[in-house]
């Protein structure tokens, strides 16, 4: 099922758990660089091995499927208040698969980012627009976007060429249309002066 805004929080951070890590680290710079104000601190980072297990119904009990390393980031920020919440720490958190302290950390820094509305905080960075952030971190349809460019695109090309020529042609009539009316009118001279 296809994301809609606003989305939730939990579904926010799934979607930055399957983002691309370059994608994450750009906004979360961004953050710390002029767009969002942030300086935030390592709460906590760290990595680790968990279970992952299965509880069907009809068994009744939990069966082993194996283990995976995940790490996991708390970034705390400051939050100056509102005129309904005092000032206080807020958090960002990042949890992604395998050892990858820097796409934990991204991550953890565009999640409070993304908090901003929920914080009464003003929009002004593309690290708190969620419809930006959310529908850009898909690396797959990122990569197969701008990897299709490279395919034979002769339709759209020849609809463009006849465009631009059209284009060039009405250009061309209108300068000359315009030379023409500024051109001075000579008057030819009577032969008999």
């Amino acid at each position: 099922e296809p994301l809609s805004f606003p989305a939730s929080r939990d579904l926010r951070l799934q979607s930055l758990a399957r983002g691309d890590e370059g994608f994450l680290l750009a906004l979360g710079y961004s953050t710390q660089r002029g767009y969002a104000r942030t300086h935030p601190f390592v709460g906590e980072l760290r990595m680790g091995e968990v279970d992952v297990e299965i509880a069907p119904e009809e068994l009744g009990f939990a069966v082993p499927l194996g283990r995976i390393t995940l790490t996991e980031c708390e970034m705390v920020n400051q939050f100056k208040g509102t005129a309904e919440h005092p000032p206080e720490f807020t958090r960002g958190y990042g949890l992604v698969f395998g050892q990858s302290e820097r796409k934990a950390m991204s991550m953890a820094l565009v999640d409070r980012s993304l908090r901003a509305r929920e914080l009464g905080e003003e929009l002004k960075a593309p690290s708190q627009d969620e419809e930006f952030v959310l529908s850009h971190a898909d690396n797959v349809q990122a990569t197969g976007f701008v990897e299709h460019l490279k395919l034979p695109h002769y339709v759209d090309f020849q609809a463009e060429l006849i465009l631009l020529r059209q284009l060039r042609r009405e250009h061309a009539e209108d300068m000359a249309q315009k030379d023409a009316e500024m051109s001075p009118v000579i008057e030819p001279k009577a032969a008999a002066e």
